[in-house]
């Protein structure tokens, strides 16, 4: 997702004196993306688990556990604040999206990442829709996981009084020996026995819809990458 995320955010007028915020920064590759771009401002890099993030101090960047949820940073401080696949499996995603909002300096950047499970309701290919079902109950069971809530980042982003709100939809596909779909055959194999523990779905039709990404003539989409941005407005 890498790619399009540099696109977005460059596209805002990234400048090297920029103060940069990456919550829930996993390995740290758009932290030190930032970092090689803002040589005269700041990066901070968050997250849970810094276990990855370490190795980004060497470029100057502020690597802090952070609770996204109950942590908090001074009111405007940042010019950018980039979050991409967190918000979605925090339930208390709306109070966080205002606390954003807060951090931002005036004339300030969000950039929300977020995935949307919105396609596969009518996908023609009835083990692909059960399985992708079945999948987004166990996400929301697990940790309150909501993958439609993305679908309204541009209404919430402007609710929370951000302007110049922009949206691009990335379809992730599936069947096509992509990366994607390697992601897809990981997440669903982690998933697999508390999905049929929770008796979300068969075992026969989990081995189906399963067995769909191994089919020459199928290909699919199995998710949407919702990338939504809006500027804090200048007083």
């Amino acid at each position: 997702m890498d790619p399009i995320t540099r696109i977005i955010v460059a596209d805002r007028g990234l400048s090297s004196s920029w103060r940069c915020l990456e919550l829930g920064a996993g390995t740290g590759s758009v932290a030190r993306w930032l970092a090689e771009r803002c040589r005269q401002g700041r990066v901070v890099a968050t997250d849970l688990d810094v276990r990855h993030l370490e190795p980004l101090r060497e470029l100057n960047v502020d690597v802090l556990r952070h609770d996204v949820v109950g942590d908090d940073f001074p009111g405007q401080s940042f010019d950018l604040i980039h979050a991409r696949s967190l918000l979605a499996n925090v339930p208390e995603r709306d109070t966080v999206l205002q606390k954003i909002v807060r951090w931002l300096a005036e004339g300030g950047w969000a950039v929300i990442e977020e995935p949307a499970l919105i396609l596969h309701d009518s996908s023609p290919y009835p083990e692909f829709r059960r399985l992708l079902e079945a999948y987004e109950r166990a996400l929301m069971i697990s940790h309150g996981c909501d993958v439609r809530w993305a679908r309204r980042l541009p209404l919430l982003l402007h609710d929370a009084g951000l302007r110049e709100v922009g949206m691009q939809p990335t379809l992730q596909l599936v069947g096509d020996g992509g990366i994607a779909e390697q992601v897809w055959r990981t997440a669903l194999g982690q998933a697999h026995e508390r999905m049929v523990a929770l008796e979300l779905i068969r075992e026969e039709d989990f081995a189906a819809g399963v067995a769909l990404l191994n089919d020459p003539a199928f290909v699919d989409v199995a998710m949407v990458l919702v990338s939504a941005w809006g500027r804090r407005p200048v007083s």
